[in-house]
């Protein structure tokens, strides 16, 4: 029975590692979901209104009313507190992607007598897109690493255990389909760049590459620049290796985006002026320039707290006090990882050059695709560039806009633990973070119990569903890291000397 337990998880360690780390952060996000009630962080007002507009057949302005009547009690009691320009459908610059997907779900949600009507739809959009986001890392890292399906396991590890994307992910948001998106873009400009399995063409990753930044450009403006840049050094790339016809290439990655979602873009000048509509925000808000966008890019302070929000929060929920140095951990896991993680894609490039095998001393004898990791390098510094820029003009620098960093992080991360340490070292960096994560899980929603934001027992106060359906979450969560630590446990069993695509 162990042998066959053990030729199970070897031959199947890559499929059981990647459903576990899609239940751990599907499962925690669902138990956050339920727990944070409805209406609790404000801009999940306007997001339900974006889908109650689309479920009618409209297309909202940012000063377009939300629907309190069809969104129901819940929504009217959080509009009767706000501020008017609080009771706009004000996100409205953003496409319409998430908000089409979401109006099913959200009307089934609706139709159930939830707290929150339509909102709790559009939180399990939410979800389900970070759960692709998840599988589509363990490919990135995995491509990235010449086929190490370790490598590939670990980088889906710590996407789905980093504790602030599993708690974006349970909100009503359009981040979750944002990041997909991004994942997806990088997944296939990888691909473009050579790197990843030999039967996939380079034909055929244009294709998907292609389709990506057409669902990265009806996500939200933000994602729309990273897929532009990604189309350009796609073509640079086949330009340069002629892996494919160059203006064929041009044809695939531009007119899908351009056809399903440029329409979005000029409505968007013709409405307020620009194609994100960032001006007419600011204007409405009353924000003004807070500086200048190289100020905001060495602004230490800003991406230090991005770091900490995202290495160690669920919510607001600081870390305990005894706990504080695991920042300074992630901090050091952070710079070490990534800094390696250059050094031996450099060496490796070094090392094979010409085309021969590499040689010397490498941690592994598998080629790292250099020019794949450059290519995504760059277009995951582009959120940083357009998250400055939003600072700058008077926007809040939202730690949640750089997550779609995040895979690439991930996998040099994972490529730095796995090929200079062992296996066990990238587990139990996937075990830490898990462990955060559920310790900040339950704090969180200690933390919003004590601390509601209505009076006890409305709707605003009201967790959705029953303890058990809420707890049931906690349970696939935990099936899904026992999962996890058994793929990656069982990766290195047998032939580990040269990893298997």
């Amino acid at each position: 029975m162990v042998a066959r337990l053990r030729r199970i998880l070897t031959e199947r360690a890559a499929l059981i590692g990647v459903v576990g780390a899609v239940l751990l952060l599907v499962g925690g996000s669902w138990y956050q979901a339920l727990v944070t009630p409805p209406y609790r962080f404000v801009d999940e007002q306007a997001h339900a209104g974006y889908v109650i507009a689309v479920q009618h057949g409209q297309l909202p302005t940012i000063d377009s009313p939300i629907d309190e009547e069809a969104a129901g009690r819940a929504m009217m009691l959080r509009l009767d507190r706000s501020p008017d320009r609080h009771t706009d459908i004000w996100v409205a610059n953003n496409p319409p992607l998430t908000y089409v997907v979401a109006a099913v779900p959200g009307a089934l949600t609706e139709a159930m007598g939830v707290p929150g009507g339509p909102l709790l739809g559009l939180r399990l959009v939410n979800i389900a897109a970070v759960g692709g986001a998840v599988a589509l890392a363990y490919l990135l890292g995995r491509d990235l690493a010449g086929g190490d399906r370790t490598v590939g396991l670990v980088t889906a590890g710590i996407v789905a255990a980093v504790p602030h994307l599993g708690f974006v992910a349970a909100l009503g948001f359009n981040d979750g389909v944002a990041v997909l998106a991004a994942t997806g873009v990088l997944l296939w400009l990888v691909r473009v760049c050579g790197a990843g399995p030999d039967g996939v063409s380079a034909r055929t990753a244009v294709r998907w590459l292609g389709a990506w930044c057409a669902v990265a450009a009806l996500s939200r403006p933000m994602a729309l620049i990273p897929a532009v840049v990604a189309a350009g050094l796609a073509l640079g790339v086949i330009w340069w290796r002629r892996r494919a016809p160059f203006w064929w290439s041009a044809a695939w990655l531009a007119l899908p985006s351009a056809v399903l979602a440029g329409w979005f873009y000029v409505l968007n000048v013709v409405r307020y002026g620009d194609p994100t509509g960032s001006s007419a925000l600011f204007d409405k808000f009353y924000r003004e320039p807070v500086g200048s966008l190289w100020g905001s890019l060495t602004s230490i302070a800003t991406w230090e707290s991005a770091l900490r929000t995202i290495a160690t929060r669920r919510m607001e929920v600081p870390l305990p006090t005894d706990a504080r140095w695991w920042y300074t951990v992630a901090l050091a896991v952070t710079i070490l990882g990534v800094g390696a993680a250059v050094v031996l894609v450099a060496w490796s490039a070094v090392q094979t050059r010409g085309g021969e095998a590499p040689h010397g001393r490498l941690p592994s004898p598998v080629a790292l695709p250099a020019v794949a990791w450059a290519a995504s390098g760059v277009v995951s510094l582009v959120p940083v560039v357009l998250t400055a820029q939003h600072r700058a003009g008077g926007g809040a620098a939202h730690p949640r806009y750089l997550l779609p960093m995040l895979p690439l992080v991930a996998a040099a991360i994972a490529l730095s633990t796995v090929r200079l340490l062992t296996r066990w070292a990238g587990l139990a960096l996937v075990l830490s973070l898990a462990a955060l994560t559920f310790l900040q899980i339950h704090r969180s929603a200690t933390w919003l119990a004590a601390n509601p934001t209505g009076r006890i027992g409305d709707e605003l106060t009201s967790t959705i569903g029953g303890p058990l359906v809420r707890t049931a979450g906690l349970g696939v969560a935990l099936v899904g890291l026992a999962l996890l630590v058994a793929a990656i446990a069982a990766s290195g069993w047998g032939s580990a000397r040269r990893p298997a695509r």
